[in-house]
């Protein structure tokens, strides 16, 4: 089917709209501001909400700057879950839509579609539907290994590691891989032009073995746009059976889903919240949190640390997101977030930090006598459960002191933030 065509019965699905909302509700699932061709333009994703979140019947409209509808387009993935959009430089001119749209659950997965508007009669779809297939194309059993053969014919021995072989009772079929997982758009080699960055898994036993990297390169070749793959790195997953880094959350008004990424170098792994009915408040959420998350990447992207994070807390209220930066020591940063305000919430929101008494009794409490708490508290903290805990870095090592929160109730400020931990 045409993009002309499939514009066409976009428009036609937009005029039916009025008619649909009587059997089910078309809302706003995500929405992008860019600028194309030298104008501000707003982009829309819509769809009907079913029970269980699923989104049928999307929509993606692209709007002027008084809101009047410039083109519509039904993209070749019809539904799914916890949509968002993000603007991706592929090339020279006006970027180009990224669509990320969830299978189902943060574990599944997701699909994605990367859409140029250039010419808005004739919207383009750069990346489809079947190139989320991803760039593994057969593995089988050798041994006690997995041979894995890419997209360049190539194929790679991957050994296990005993504790992992243990996990899988079940060898006699191949095992089995996904499709993509994460795409990030990054400009790796510094011209100016976003590189997508993908990430797929192997999988025996319904346990996951390996990740899969791969780094996408949009060229042009006898007048025709056409994907470079390259870069593949195969990276063995944890085998802790209890391990929950990088682990994503499915509460009831957001989501935290895991953005992977897999270089010869390492490993990064960082959260975007999708918040479920309110697109401005995820835009503004993820914006802040990518700005958190930066400095990491850039080492990450420089090959001096690997990227992890942890859900530390996930309540109605309270989101507190930590970021640990390191490969063979260390560090932690937490962002905590007021739920339905998107807002930063700052040590001094929690405890009255104003009470001098404060401070003698958190010495009183400390046990780790390298933190000295006389002078202010440290910048880092998290919530864990019925305990509050303190992050400082002191000669180059993180040192750690936790407190029980029952011991500092009459400096607590707001209960509801501490009143429901985790789900």
């Amino acid at each position: 089917m045409t993009g002309k065509i499939k514009t066409i019965l976009a428009m036609l699905c937009l005029l039916c709209c009025g008619v649909q909302s009587a059997a089910a509700e078309r809302l706003q699932l995500a929405k992008l501001e860019a600028e194309q061709n030298g104008a501000q333009v707003n982009f829309e994703l819509w769809g009907e909400k079913l029970s269980g979140g699923y989104a049928d019947d999307l929509l993606l409209l692209m709007k002027d700057a008084d809101e009047k509808i410039i083109t519509a387009y039904k993209p070749s993935i019809n539904g799914g879950y916890n949509c968002f959009l993000e603007a991706v430089q592929l090339k020279e001119g006006d970027k180009n839509i990224l669509l990320s749209i969830g299978r189902g659950s943060w574990r599944v997965g997701r699909e994605f579609l990367l859409l140029d508007f250039k010419n808005t009669k004739k919207v383009k779809e750069v990346f489809a539907d079947t190139d989320n297939f991803g760039v593994i194309k057969r593995t089988e059993w050798d041994g006690d290994a997995i041979d894995v053969t890419m997209a360049d014919g190539k194929t790679h021995k991957v050994e296990l590691d005993y504790d992992m072989l243990e996990q899988i009772t079940r060898r006699g079929k191949a095992p089995a891989y996904s499709g993509l997982s994460s795409m990030v758009a990054h400009d790796l080699d510094g011209d100016g032009k976003e590189e997508l960055l993908t990430t797929q898994s192997i999988i025996a036993d319904k346990k996951v073995l390996a990740d899969v990297g791969a780094v996408w390169k949009l060229q042009e070749l006898d007048g025709k746009e056409q994907w470079k793959t390259g870069k593949y790195t195969i990276m063995l997953a944890s085998s802790g059976k209890n391990n929950t880094i990088n682990d994503g959350v499915d509460a009831e008004d957001y989501c935290v889903l895991p953005r992977k990424l897999v270089l010869p170098g390492g490993e990064a792994t960082y959260p975007m919240v999708v918040y479920k009915n309110n697109p401005q408040l995820q835009n503004e959420v993820n914006t802040l949190l990518m700005k958190e998350t930066e400095p990491y990447l850039a080492r990450f992207y420089r090959g001096e640390a690997d990227v992890a994070f942890n859900v530390a807390v996930t309540s109605p209220y309270l989101l507190s997101l930590q970021l640990i930066s390191g490969k063979n020591s260390f560090v932690h940063h937490n962002v905590h977030l007021d739920v339905p305000t998107g807002k930063v919430i700052k040590i001094e929101d929690i405890l009255d930090t104003s009470q001098d008494d404060l401070y003698k009794l958190l010495n009183l409490l400390n046990n780790n006598k390298n933190l000295d708490f006389s002078e202010g508290l440290p910048r880092e903290w998290y919530i864990k459960e019925d305990k509050i805990f303190f992050l400082e870095n002191v000669c180059g090592k993180e040192e750690v002191s936790g407190f029980a929160l029952g011991n500092l109730h009459k400096f607590i400020k707001k209960q509801h933030w501490i009143s429901k931990n985790s789900d």
